[in-house]
């Protein structure tokens, strides 16, 4: 159960990180957890290391601290798509666009109708959609089609791109 006071922290961080001030978020998440330990706590919030880790990256970069902030809590709690998609962005303010897109989709896994991580997901996602959407986008038969349509579209002559050459006469 949480403490009255880290939990009253922790929800002015987050009023912090929704106004655009994540330094400020960053002391009241630091704040939240240190009431805990000073407490004893037997089961610490992930999630207040997750929005630590969170507002770290948003303010001071994506330092390493930051990153380990966020994959500790998701670990802890990996089943939390909240913490997924904020490890996701903490990824994609570090550059690993990879490791993102997997934990985006790993959260989509958990939670199909999360709004926030499907939003995130489709800001990050330079993929086209599906040739077939009925089959998953590793199997060979949708691999073959990508392949192909990327190839029509960037090897095909002029005329079957609908681009018009004019001759002079």
């Amino acid at each position: 159960m949480p403490i009255l006071s880290a939990e009253n922290s922790f929800r002015k961080g987050l009023v912090a990180l929704v106004e655009g001030d994540p330094a400020a978020a960053t002391c009241h998440f630091q704040a939240a957890i240190l009431i805990e330990r000073q407490h004893g706590v037997a089961r610490p919030q992930m999630r207040y290391l997750s929005y630590y880790g969170l507002a770290l990256a948003q303010s001071r970069g994506a330092t390493p601290e930051a990153v380990q902030a966020c994959e500790a809590a998701a670990r802890r709690d990996f089943y939390s798509p909240e913490l997924l998609l904020n490890l996701g962005r903490v990824y994609l303010l570090a550059g690993k666009t990879t490791k993102a897109l997997a934990t985006l989709e790993r959260g989509i896994a958990i939670a199909p109708n999360h709004k926030a991580m499907r939003a995130e997901l489709e800001k990050v996602d330079r993929r086209q959609i599906r040739p077939i959407s009925l089959v998953p986008r590793d199997h060979p038969i949708n691999k073959f089609l990508g392949k192909l349509r990327w190839a029509l579209r960037h090897r095909a002559p002029r005329f079957l791109t609908g681009v018009r050459t004019v001759t002079p006469s």
